[in-house]
Protein backbone atom coordinates (compact mmCIF):
# COMPACT_ATOMS: atom_id res chain seq x y z
CA UNK A 1 0.00 0.00 0.00
CA UNK A 2 2.66 2.31 0.90
CA UNK A 3 3.89 1.84 -2.51
CA UNK A 4 1.08 2.40 -4.36
CA UNK A 5 0.50 5.92 -2.72
CA UNK A 6 4.54 6.61 -3.32
CA UNK A 7 3.39 5.95 -6.94
CA UNK A 8 0.24 8.02 -7.33
CA UNK A 9 2.63 11.19 -5.47
CA UNK A 10 5.01 11.22 -8.05
CA UNK A 11 2.70 10.55 -10.39
CA UNK A 12 0.92 14.05 -9.30
CA UNK A 13 3.88 15.65 -9.69
CA UNK A 14 5.26 14.88 -12.83
CA UNK A 15 5.71 17.30 -15.63
CA UNK A 16 5.32 15.66 -18.79
CA UNK A 17 4.88 12.09 -19.78
CA UNK A 18 4.26 9.85 -22.99
CA UNK A 19 3.42 6.02 -24.11
CA UNK A 20 5.67 4.41 -25.70
CA UNK A 21 4.77 0.81 -27.40
CA UNK A 22 7.44 -1.39 -27.34
CA UNK A 23 5.77 -4.67 -28.52
CA UNK A 24 2.06 -5.26 -30.56
CA UNK A 25 1.24 -7.91 -32.94
CA UNK A 26 1.24 -7.18 -36.18
CA UNK A 27 -2.46 -7.28 -36.67
CA UNK A 28 -3.15 -4.27 -34.22
CA UNK A 29 -2.57 -0.67 -36.07
CA UNK A 30 -1.43 2.59 -34.27
CA UNK A 31 -2.19 5.91 -35.24
CA UNK A 32 0.76 8.65 -36.24
CA UNK A 33 2.85 9.38 -33.60
CA UNK A 34 1.61 12.67 -33.71
CA UNK A 35 -1.53 11.37 -31.89
CA UNK A 36 -1.54 12.21 -27.99
CA UNK A 37 -3.79 10.96 -25.08
CA UNK A 38 -4.49 11.61 -21.78
CA UNK A 39 -2.72 9.09 -19.06
CA UNK A 40 -6.53 8.26 -18.02
CA UNK A 41 -7.33 6.96 -20.93
CA UNK A 42 -4.65 4.34 -21.53
CA UNK A 43 -6.84 2.15 -19.82
CA UNK A 44 -10.06 2.94 -22.01
CA UNK A 45 -7.47 1.79 -24.96
CA UNK A 46 -6.17 -1.05 -23.20
CA UNK A 47 -9.82 -1.84 -22.77
CA UNK A 48 -10.63 -1.52 -26.64
CA UNK A 49 -7.30 -3.53 -27.76
CA UNK A 50 -8.10 -6.50 -24.79
CA UNK A 51 -12.18 -6.67 -26.74
CA UNK A 52 -13.66 -5.52 -23.56
CA UNK A 53 -15.04 -2.55 -24.78
CA UNK A 54 -15.90 -1.27 -28.64
CA UNK A 55 -14.87 2.38 -27.26
CA UNK A 56 -11.97 4.01 -28.47
CA UNK A 57 -10.46 6.92 -27.22
CA UNK A 58 -11.29 10.20 -29.77
CA UNK A 59 -8.39 11.02 -31.57
CA UNK A 60 -6.59 7.84 -30.77
CA UNK A 61 -8.03 5.52 -33.51
CA UNK A 62 -6.41 1.92 -33.66
CA UNK A 63 -7.40 -0.97 -35.88
CA UNK A 64 -7.20 -4.46 -35.03
CA UNK A 65 -7.93 -7.69 -36.09
CA UNK A 66 -11.27 -9.17 -34.58
CA UNK A 67 -10.32 -12.66 -34.36
CA UNK A 68 -6.95 -12.28 -33.32
CA UNK A 69 -6.82 -10.03 -30.22
CA UNK A 70 -3.62 -9.82 -27.84
CA UNK A 71 -3.07 -12.72 -25.37
CA UNK A 72 -1.55 -10.50 -22.70
CA UNK A 73 -1.30 -7.02 -21.90
CA UNK A 74 1.78 -5.08 -19.85
CA UNK A 75 2.05 -1.50 -18.91
CA UNK A 76 5.29 -0.68 -17.39
CA UNK A 77 5.07 2.39 -15.66
CA UNK A 78 8.71 4.31 -15.04
CA UNK A 79 8.93 8.14 -12.92
CA UNK A 80 11.89 9.43 -14.99
CA UNK A 81 13.34 9.99 -18.45
CA UNK A 82 14.17 6.99 -20.37
CA UNK A 83 12.91 5.46 -23.90
CA UNK A 84 13.40 1.79 -25.75
CA UNK A 85 13.57 3.91 -29.30
CA UNK A 86 9.74 2.48 -29.58
CA UNK A 87 6.68 4.21 -31.15
CA UNK A 88 5.93 7.15 -28.82
CA UNK A 89 3.35 9.13 -28.20
CA UNK A 90 3.04 12.73 -26.03
CA UNK A 91 0.45 12.42 -23.22
CA UNK A 92 -1.08 14.78 -20.80
CA UNK A 93 -0.42 13.38 -17.57
CA UNK A 94 -3.58 13.35 -15.37
CA UNK A 95 -3.58 10.40 -13.27
CA UNK A 96 -3.82 6.35 -13.90
CA UNK A 97 -7.29 4.51 -13.67
CA UNK A 98 -7.18 1.04 -13.51
CA UNK A 99 -10.49 -0.09 -11.29
CA UNK A 100 -12.61 -0.04 -14.11
CA UNK A 101 -10.54 -1.88 -16.38
CA UNK A 102 -9.54 -4.38 -13.69
CA UNK A 103 -13.71 -5.23 -12.80
CA UNK A 104 -14.19 -5.67 -16.34
CA UNK A 105 -11.01 -8.32 -16.65
CA UNK A 106 -12.59 -10.30 -13.71
CA UNK A 107 -16.26 -10.39 -14.42
CA UNK A 108 -15.37 -11.31 -18.29
CA UNK A 109 -12.43 -13.46 -17.78
CA UNK A 110 -12.65 -14.71 -14.06
CA UNK A 111 -9.84 -16.26 -11.81
CA UNK A 112 -8.57 -18.26 -14.62
CA UNK A 113 -5.85 -15.82 -16.23
CA UNK A 114 -2.47 -14.40 -14.88
CA UNK A 115 -2.86 -10.84 -13.04
CA UNK A 116 0.72 -9.62 -11.65
CA UNK A 117 2.03 -6.33 -9.65
CA UNK A 118 5.52 -5.52 -9.57
CA UNK A 119 6.78 -2.76 -7.55
CA UNK A 120 9.59 -1.85 -5.08
CA UNK A 121 7.37 -3.85 -2.15
CA UNK A 122 7.17 -6.85 -4.48
CA UNK A 123 5.63 -8.94 -6.57
CA UNK A 124 1.86 -9.70 -6.05
CA UNK A 125 -1.32 -11.48 -7.93
CA UNK A 126 -1.86 -14.63 -9.30
CA UNK A 127 -0.04 -17.84 -9.41
CA UNK A 128 2.88 -17.09 -11.86
CA UNK A 129 3.27 -14.06 -9.23
CA UNK A 130 4.26 -16.57 -6.40
CA UNK A 131 6.17 -18.69 -8.61
CA UNK A 132 8.02 -15.18 -9.59
CA UNK A 133 8.74 -14.90 -5.75
CA UNK A 134 10.39 -18.33 -5.60
CA UNK A 135 13.02 -17.35 -8.52
CA UNK A 136 16.48 -16.88 -8.37
CA UNK A 137 18.03 -14.02 -10.38
CA UNK A 138 21.76 -13.03 -10.37
CA UNK A 139 21.62 -9.49 -9.56
CA UNK A 140 25.12 -8.93 -10.93
CA UNK A 141 23.63 -7.55 -13.67
CA UNK A 142 22.50 -4.99 -11.95
CA UNK A 143 24.95 -2.26 -11.68
CA UNK A 144 23.21 0.65 -9.56
CA UNK A 145 23.68 0.65 -6.30
CA UNK A 146 20.12 2.73 -5.61
CA UNK A 147 18.26 0.38 -2.79
CA UNK A 148 14.85 0.91 -4.16
CA UNK A 149 15.28 0.73 -7.80
CA UNK A 150 17.36 -2.30 -7.12
CA UNK A 151 14.35 -4.30 -5.73
CA UNK A 152 12.11 -2.96 -9.06
CA UNK A 153 14.58 -4.54 -11.11
CA UNK A 154 15.03 -7.41 -9.20
CA UNK A 155 11.30 -8.21 -9.31
CA UNK A 156 11.16 -7.47 -12.56
CA UNK A 157 13.87 -10.17 -13.47
CA UNK A 158 12.25 -12.51 -11.47
CA UNK A 159 8.89 -12.19 -12.99
CA UNK A 160 10.91 -12.19 -16.51
CA UNK A 161 12.19 -15.84 -15.50
CA UNK A 162 8.59 -16.80 -14.23
CA UNK A 163 7.09 -16.14 -17.55
CA UNK A 164 10.17 -18.09 -19.74
CA UNK A 165 10.05 -21.18 -17.46
CA UNK A 166 5.93 -21.30 -17.43
CA UNK A 167 6.38 -21.35 -21.40
CA UNK A 168 4.06 -21.01 -24.18
CA UNK A 169 0.64 -20.10 -23.27
CA UNK A 170 -1.93 -21.46 -25.60
CA UNK A 171 -5.09 -20.18 -24.12
CA UNK A 172 -7.32 -17.30 -24.67
CA UNK A 173 -7.55 -15.76 -21.01
CA UNK A 174 -6.12 -12.48 -21.59
CA UNK A 175 -3.05 -12.11 -18.80
CA UNK A 176 -2.20 -8.62 -17.32
CA UNK A 177 1.30 -7.97 -16.35
CA UNK A 178 1.74 -4.20 -14.67
CA UNK A 179 5.44 -2.86 -13.60
CA UNK A 180 6.17 0.11 -11.56
CA UNK A 181 9.52 1.67 -11.46
CA UNK A 182 10.37 4.89 -9.48
CA UNK A 183 13.98 4.27 -8.08
CA UNK A 184 15.20 7.20 -10.93
CA UNK A 185 13.89 9.71 -8.41
CA UNK A 186 16.36 11.36 -6.68
CA UNK A 187 19.41 10.40 -8.50
CA UNK A 188 20.64 13.92 -9.14
CA UNK A 189 24.80 12.46 -10.28
CA UNK A 190 24.32 12.27 -14.04
CA UNK A 191 26.85 9.03 -14.11
CA UNK A 192 24.65 7.08 -11.04
CA UNK A 193 21.78 8.47 -13.73
CA UNK A 194 22.54 6.72 -16.78
CA UNK A 195 23.99 3.57 -15.57
CA UNK A 196 20.08 3.65 -13.62
CA UNK A 197 18.62 3.87 -16.55
CA UNK A 198 20.84 1.77 -18.62
CA UNK A 199 20.35 -1.20 -16.20
CA UNK A 200 16.29 0.02 -16.40
CA UNK A 201 16.32 -0.66 -20.07
CA UNK A 202 17.85 -3.82 -19.77
CA UNK A 203 15.41 -5.25 -17.26
CA UNK A 204 12.53 -4.20 -19.59
CA UNK A 205 13.86 -6.00 -22.56
CA UNK A 206 14.46 -8.67 -20.75
CA UNK A 207 10.78 -8.98 -19.91
CA UNK A 208 9.48 -7.65 -23.18
CA UNK A 209 11.50 -10.67 -24.76
CA UNK A 210 10.10 -13.32 -22.36
CA UNK A 211 6.61 -12.16 -23.24
CA UNK A 212 7.01 -12.25 -26.84
CA UNK A 213 8.11 -15.34 -26.75
CA UNK A 214 5.56 -16.56 -24.06
CA UNK A 215 2.67 -15.52 -26.00
CA UNK A 216 3.69 -16.13 -29.49
CA UNK A 217 4.36 -12.26 -30.04
CA UNK A 218 0.09 -12.14 -29.20
CA UNK A 219 1.21 -9.80 -26.84
CA UNK A 220 1.21 -5.48 -25.79
CA UNK A 221 3.91 -3.92 -24.26
CA UNK A 222 3.69 -0.31 -23.12
CA UNK A 223 5.83 1.93 -21.56
CA UNK A 224 4.60 4.82 -19.32
CA UNK A 225 7.09 6.95 -18.43
CA UNK A 226 6.53 10.61 -15.94
CA UNK A 227 8.94 13.22 -16.13
CA UNK A 228 9.57 13.80 -12.21
CA UNK A 229 9.40 17.43 -11.29
CA UNK A 230 12.40 18.66 -9.75
CA UNK A 231 12.84 21.66 -7.24
CA UNK A 232 13.43 24.07 -9.83
CA UNK A 233 10.88 23.02 -12.13
CA UNK A 234 8.24 22.86 -9.18
CA UNK A 235 9.19 26.53 -8.23
CA UNK A 236 8.41 27.69 -11.90
CA UNK A 237 5.27 29.06 -12.81
CA UNK A 238 3.67 26.02 -14.26
CA UNK A 239 0.59 23.78 -14.51
CA UNK A 240 1.06 19.96 -12.13
CA UNK A 241 -1.44 17.69 -13.07
CA UNK A 242 -3.75 16.39 -10.57
CA UNK A 243 -3.34 12.55 -9.43
CA UNK A 244 -6.93 11.80 -10.73
CA UNK A 245 -7.98 8.33 -9.75
CA UNK A 246 -11.42 7.32 -10.95
CA UNK A 247 -13.19 4.16 -8.77
CA UNK A 248 -16.58 2.75 -9.82
CA UNK A 249 -18.63 0.87 -7.04
CA UNK A 250 -17.99 -2.64 -7.40
CA UNK A 251 -22.22 -2.97 -6.41
CA UNK A 252 -23.11 -0.75 -8.33
CA UNK A 253 -21.39 -1.82 -11.34
CA UNK A 254 -22.83 -5.47 -10.86
CA UNK A 255 -25.96 -4.30 -10.92
CA UNK A 256 -25.59 -2.39 -14.23
CA UNK A 257 -24.25 -5.11 -15.98
CA UNK A 258 -27.03 -7.47 -14.49
CA UNK A 259 -29.82 -5.31 -15.71
CA UNK A 260 -27.88 -4.55 -19.64
CA UNK A 261 -27.72 -8.57 -19.55
CA UNK A 262 -31.34 -9.13 -18.10
CA UNK A 263 -32.47 -6.53 -21.00
CA UNK A 264 -30.37 -8.32 -23.93
CA UNK A 265 -31.48 -11.67 -22.44
CA UNK A 266 -27.87 -12.44 -21.85
CA UNK A 267 -27.43 -14.52 -18.58
CA UNK A 268 -23.85 -15.58 -18.55
CA UNK A 269 -20.89 -13.58 -20.04
CA UNK A 270 -20.17 -14.04 -23.57
CA UNK A 271 -16.84 -16.21 -23.99
CA UNK A 272 -13.93 -15.27 -25.66
CA UNK A 273 -14.28 -18.16 -27.79
CA UNK A 274 -17.51 -16.84 -30.04
CA UNK A 275 -15.82 -14.60 -32.58
CA UNK A 276 -14.02 -17.91 -33.97
CA UNK A 277 -17.38 -20.22 -33.25
CA UNK A 278 -19.59 -17.53 -35.06
CA UNK A 279 -17.21 -17.17 -38.31
CA UNK A 280 -17.48 -21.27 -38.04
CA UNK A 281 -20.84 -21.75 -38.32
CA UNK A 282 -21.61 -18.71 -40.43
CA UNK A 283 -19.12 -20.01 -42.91
CA UNK A 284 -20.87 -23.08 -43.03
CA UNK A 285 -24.10 -21.83 -43.52
CA UNK A 286 -23.09 -19.72 -46.34
CA UNK A 287 -20.99 -22.76 -47.96
CA UNK A 288 -24.31 -25.13 -47.53
CA UNK A 289 -26.69 -22.46 -49.41
CA UNK A 290 -24.57 -21.94 -52.50
CA UNK A 291 -23.98 -25.82 -52.84
CA UNK A 292 -27.80 -26.26 -52.45
CA UNK A 293 -28.42 -23.31 -55.15
CA UNK A 294 -25.29 -24.58 -57.43
CA UNK A 295 -27.71 -28.31 -57.21
CA UNK A 296 -31.00 -26.63 -58.03
CA UNK A 297 -30.56 -24.90 -60.46
CA UNK A 298 -27.69 -28.17 -62.17
CA UNK A 299 -30.75 -30.15 -62.01
CA UNK A 300 -33.32 -27.74 -63.23
CA UNK A 301 -31.25 -27.03 -66.61
CA UNK A 302 -31.04 -31.05 -67.31
CA UNK A 303 -32.80 -31.82 -70.46
CA UNK A 304 -34.72 -34.18 -70.16
CA UNK A 305 -33.73 -36.64 -73.01
CA UNK A 306 -34.10 -40.61 -73.40
CA UNK A 307 -30.38 -40.74 -72.09
CA UNK A 308 -31.05 -37.94 -68.47
CA UNK A 309 -31.80 -39.84 -65.37
CA UNK A 310 -34.69 -37.30 -65.05
CA UNK A 311 -36.21 -38.87 -68.15
CA UNK A 312 -35.65 -42.32 -66.62
CA UNK A 313 -37.19 -41.21 -63.47
CA UNK A 314 -40.32 -39.51 -64.04
CA UNK A 315 -41.02 -41.99 -67.78
CA UNK A 316 -43.84 -44.59 -67.54
CA UNK A 317 -42.78 -47.86 -69.06
CA UNK A 318 -45.12 -50.43 -70.62
CA UNK A 319 -45.39 -53.87 -68.87
CA UNK A 320 -44.03 -56.78 -71.34
CA UNK A 321 -45.22 -59.91 -71.60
Amino acid sequence: MKSLLLISTLIALSAASSLEILAAPGSLKFPDAGATLKTTQVSTLNENILGLSARQVEGFQVSMDMFARPRALAVITVIGDVSMNGKTYSTKSDGIETNGFDQDMALLFGADRENVQVSAGGITGSKLAIAAQQEVIDSSVIGTKRSTLVKELEAVYQLAAAIKAAGVQMDNNADVFRVSITGLVGITDEGQKQEAIADIKEAIETLVSAINNSYGGQAVVELLTFEAETPENISESREIPIHNIKKRAAATYKDAVEGARKGFQVTVPVSSDYPAIFAIFLGLVVILVIALIYIVVGMASIDPEKDSIIYRMTTTRMKKD
